[in-house]
């Protein structure tokens, strides 16, 4: 009996190559340049096409247009590369091109091609082969209008569909537009402000008929400045229709991260103002762009003065609100509160600031029961002598009045580290003190607190004598001053008026300390039963062996009645 073999060991023929099986894909690809190289033809004319882009946008931003050249690629996607772009200015704001972009890549919606009405998907504005980015000039002209305010409201007469919308309908859909790498520059009246944005990543696009998406994130600049960690700024929001500027409707949210203090001091006033630390800050905007609720958070950490690194950094937040005109870039009913550990914070106050000009407005900084170890936190920032034990018991209560002059004085030549111009200062405070604690020791000034009315004034002056601030005590004894004068390599400290024994201990252990070398050399030994008279003069830093001297104390004068804001 024949064993039949097993059916693995029977040979079979190979089966034939699936040639079948790629014939739909070379029929597919076939097809395919057979419809590109059919629709292709109509847009041949590249020169009457170019004519026809530009004249379009131009028709959309209410600006003229112009073009150097267009190419057309088919691969990835069918579209154009535009080059050297140009949006050209109203000259009611200068001549400078509102937009330039030597390469702008513009992706076409395939399906529009079908109906010959050339509709894009995407436009991207990108920095060309040679590093040349896009820049967009932002100007608001002596008069107070702004040159992106007619493209707004051109584009708000404009019907589009949404971005997103699958069909093409009635209405051509809204682009995906882009730009990376750009620069954003601004210029007020004829001034080309110093402050730009760079290597800028913008987008914008329409979710919905009525309503604008935009996004932009880059990193703040200085031209007149070698500022460098100055930290990233987002803004990212919503923006709607509407017949006139003001009365756009909007949503955003802005962010200023990461950026260091020294190289914010220098992008915000040119200078470095010799402090330390990092800024982060937020805002939120809602409303209208004539009258929007703006919230804002600041915060500062790690702070500190350049000079040392002190055993204790400061972290201090502030919350601010106000409402915000951007049309004409103001702020009214602003406030900032910065907590200083009592139950009521510190109070910053305006009715109306042109950000234009911010220096100029009226300011009042209200102080309710400041505790005076908040006050002595700051102080160990400007010296590292201030012992860790020394601790006062006590708080601090008045308001302080910015005026709106300008100030009389010029500006020094050259302007010194840290130099803010600025208008007067002047107000009233009211100390309260109970103890003062250094070490071991601890001096009560009085059974019970005693309370001290100082009249305030702060004045800008010339290069040898750049600020001073002078405080006089309302007491029913005997007036006692001190004036801080700040020049630009020391600051100045002279007290006048009678002192007791208690309080001679307190500035000999807690007052003259920070000053360095031998500054309570200056002090008598003892006072009489009555009180001393002072004059008392110190200078800090202290690069003298002797950096305060004392003689007897002329005359005080009375104190000046108070301003009130």
């Amino acid at each position: 009996m024949t064993t039949p073999e097993h059916t693995s060991d029977i040979e079979h023929p190979m089966p034939p190559r699936p040639v079948l099986r790629r014939r739909p894909v070379q029929i597919a690809i076939a097809l395919l340049v057979l419809l590109l190289l059919a629709l292709t033809p109509p847009l041949i004319n590249v020169s009457r096409l170019r004519l026809r882009i530009a004249s379009n946008m131009s028709r959309s931003l209410g600006r003229p247009v112009h073009l150097d050249r267009v190419s057309i690629h088919l691969l990835p996607m069918p579209g154009f590369t535009l080059e050297n772009l140009v949006v050209s200015e109203d000259p009611a704001f200068g001549y400078e091109p509102v937009i330039r972009a030597n390469q702008v890549e513009a992706t076409l919606r395939v399906s529009s091609l079908w109906r010959r009405h050339v509709e894009f998907s995407t436009i991207r504005f990108i920095v060309d082969p040679n590093g040349s980015a896009p820049s967009v000039n932002i100007v608001r002209n002596a008069q107070g209008r702004w040159n992106l305010e007619d493209i707004l409201m051109q584009a708000a007469h404009t019907e589009a569909a949404p971005t997103a919308q699958p069909k093409a309908g009635p209405t051509p859909r809204f682009p995906y537009i882009e730009a990376t790498g750009a620069r954003i520059n601004l210029k007020l009246s004829d001034e080309k402000m110093p402050f730009s944005l760079t290597e800028a990543d913008f987008a914008l696009w329409l979710p919905s008929p009525e309503q604008w998406h935009v996004r932009l994130q880059g990193k703040p600049a200085r031209t007149d400045t070698n500022a460098n960690d100055t930290g990233v700024v987002r803004l990212e929001g919503t923006l709607g229709r509407a017949t006139k500027l003001s009365d756009v409707p909007l949503d955003l949210t802005a962010s200023w991260a990461h950026a260091q203090m020294g190289e914010a001091a220098k992008l915000l006033t040119g200078n470095d103002a010799g402090w330390r630390g990092t800024v982060e800050t937020g805002a939120r905007l809602t409303g209208q762009l004539g009258a929007a609720k703006l919230t804002a958070d600041l915060h500062l950490t790690d702070l500190r003065r350049a000079d040392f690194v002190p055993a204790k950094l400061l972290d201090i937040s502030a919350h601010c609100s106000a409402t915000a005109n951007l049309a004409i870039v103001t702020l009214s009913d602003a406030t900032c509160a910065i907590p200083d550990g009592a139950a009521d914070p510190i109070v910053l106050s305006a009715s109306t600031v042109d950000l234009q000009k911010p220096t100029t407005a009226p300011a009042t900084i209200a102080l309710h029961q400041m505790p005076l170890t908040w006050a002595l936190d700051w102080a160990r920032l400007f010296s590292q002598h201030i012992p860790e034990s020394t601790q006062p018991i006590g708080s601090l209560d008045g308001d302080l009045t910015w005026t709106s002059t300008e100030p009389v004085l010029p500006h020094p030549d050259p302007q010194p580290r840290g130099w803010l111009p600025a208008p007067d200062w002047h107000g009233g405070l009211k100390s309260t003190f109970i103890s003062a604690t250094t070490g071991e020791n601890t001096y009560d000034f009085a059974t019970s607190p005693i309370t001290a009315d100082w009249a305030v004034e702060i004045a800008f002056g010339t290069t040898s004598r750049l600020a001073s601030i002078t405080l006089f005590t309302v007491t029913a004894t005997a007036p006692q001053s001190l004036v801080i004068t700040f020049t630009p390599d020391r600051t100045l400290f002279t007290f006048q008026g009678k002192a007791t024994q208690s309080q001679l201990a307190a500035i000999g252990d807690a007052i003259l300390p920070p000053l360095g070398g031998n500054a309570t050399a200056a002090l008598p030994a003892s006072v009489p039963a009555t009180a001393l008279t002072l004059n008392l003069q110190c200078s800090l830093p202290a690069d003298e062996a002797h950096p305060c001297t004392n003689s007897t104390a002329p005359p005080v004068p009375a104190p000046k009645p108070h301003r009130k804001p």
